[in-house]
């Protein structure tokens, strides 16, 4: 049990300690206000795509993906955004919360703490498959949250061709977009006698890739302390409902709603529960809302004071409610 904390614990102190440490950097005078938005640009358009990248690069074939459980995670994901969007418009009459709101819901943090919390439930073997699903996975959310920033903007010129445009434009989905095209061409790539592809980017441009890898690393702490460059504690009284309900949506009511479904397709024997899957949705469910969901908030004109709150808030909960998890299946012989 202990060792279940110390891993569940230390997937998520360093983004709470990497958050702390860009407060520090405000409260000190580091840096300026408005250096803390255009590095939350930077990794916004520049890193967060590489990252998105690299994580579908990294898998040997687009035939490694389970598709029964991919359709599975899709659909089960599809009821939790479809409660959100009812949640969320009750909870607010504001525009500009409730696309921020519905990202709550459904959005985890599987691309950045995913594979290596499924890895020390399960081991290799269920890092392996929780790679696999990140392409489903992390597709759905980036195109499901550009849809409901959207159509919840305070925009008045709103419109399908908007909605379209920005998921196009869409850093992180041009990212992931560029990763599915790469996979699906290198099962047409040649094979040599040593079994290698005559050409793949890691091994043909190598230059390229770790560019690539730089960036991807860079993402996720660089964001982390522009986040917290710019929280300030005074910020929640004006919103604890909202939190307050952001918080339960994502780390109470979609594990509830996710494995509920999980064990009714069980049931029926339409989804096999073995422990790489109940890793896989521990991770799909129960992490804290994503990262990038605060950064995305802000470049999309929604209330990015509110998803930031979200963001620290989810990530210091989730200790909590991620080891409640592991134990309860631990204990019940599922994991």
């Amino acid at each position: 049990m202990l060792s279940i904390f110390s891993y569940a614990f230390n997937a998520i102190a360093p983004i709470l300690l990497l958050v702390l440490l860009g407060y520090l950097l405000r409260v000190k005078q580091v840096f300026s206000p408005q250096f803390f938005k255009l590095a939350n640009r930077f990794a916004f358009h520049y890193s967060f795509p590489a990252l998105m990248f690299v994580n579908l690069y990294t898998l040997d074939s687009i035939w490694e993906i389970d598709v029964r459980l991919a359709v599975y995670l899709l659909i089960s994901l599809m009821i939790i955004t479809l409660v959100s969007i009812i949640l969320a418009n009750l909870l607010t009459n504001a525009r500009n919360q409730k696309g921020v709101l519905i990202q709550a819901g459904f959005r985890s943090n599987f691309a950045i703490i995913g594979l290596p919390l499924v890895e020390g439930l399960v081991g290799s073997a269920g890092r392996a498959a929780a790679a696999a699903m990140q392409a489903p996975t992390v597709i759905y959310f980036n195109v499901v949250s550009v849809l409901a920033l959207t159509i919840y903007s305070d925009d008045a010129a709103f419109s399908p061709r908007k909605i379209l445009k920005n998921l196009v434009r869409n850093p992180l989905i041009q990212g992931l977009s560029a990763g599915v095209i790469v996979l699906v061409i290198r099962e047409f790539i040649p094979v040599a006698a040593d079994g290698t592809l005559v050409f793949s980017i890691s091994g043909t441009l190598p230059w390229l890739y770790t560019t690539l890898q730089y960036l991807a690393r860079l993402g996720t702490p660089l964001c982390l302390i522009m986040l917290g460059g710019q929280f300030n504690f005074s910020d929640v009284h004006g919103i604890r409902k909202q939190l307050t309900a952001a918080v339960l949506m994502r780390l109470i009511l979609a594990p509830i709603l996710g494995f509920s479904m999980a064990f009714a397709a069980s049931h029926f024997g339409l989804l096999e529960l073995g422990p790489a899957t109940i890793g896989i949705m521990i991770a799909a469910y129960g992490s804290p809302v994503a990262v990038s969901s605060a950064v995305m908030a802000s470049e999309m004109h929604a209330d990015d004071v509110l998803a930031g709150q979200i963001v620290v808030w989810n990530s210091l909960l989730s200790m909590f409610t991620i080891f409640f998890l592991a134990v309860l299946f631990r204990s019940v012989g599922m994991l």
